[in-house]
């Protein structure tokens, strides 16, 4: 059960990872959870994130659709899905901070 909660809880993080982003940039964040890689798609597009972070969109879609399994199915998780979906996360994170450095700089 621990598995599963990292995994949910990353989705979490990921998903304010991309509201801060589009509160940045656009005033106003997702209303739903299924409109988070269509936000951010739009922010590539817009300019608003360099092309270059076009590759974590994916990561959007996939967290999305497995955020009900994790969160309120409660789908078990092995330690080694954990540990990939906390280091993508981390990724997502990491490149987000990035995004908001270099355009408060």
């Amino acid at each position: 059960m621990r598995f599963t909660v990292a995994i949910a809880q990353s989705i979490h993080a990921l998903i304010k990872a991309n509201d801060a982003l589009s509160m940045r940039f656009l005033g106003r964040r997702s209303t739903r959870h299924e409109d988070a890689a269509i936000v951010f798609g739009r922010l590539i597009k817009q300019n608003k994130v360099d092309p270059k972070y076009a590759q974590l969109r994916p990561l959007l879609t996939r967290a999305v659709a497995a955020k009900p399994e994790y969160d309120y199915k409660g789908t078990e998780a092995g330690q080694e899905e954990a540990k990939k979906w906390v280091r993508d996360v981390a990724k997502f994170i990491e490149s987000a901070r990035a995004i908001l450095d270099a355009r408060a700089a």
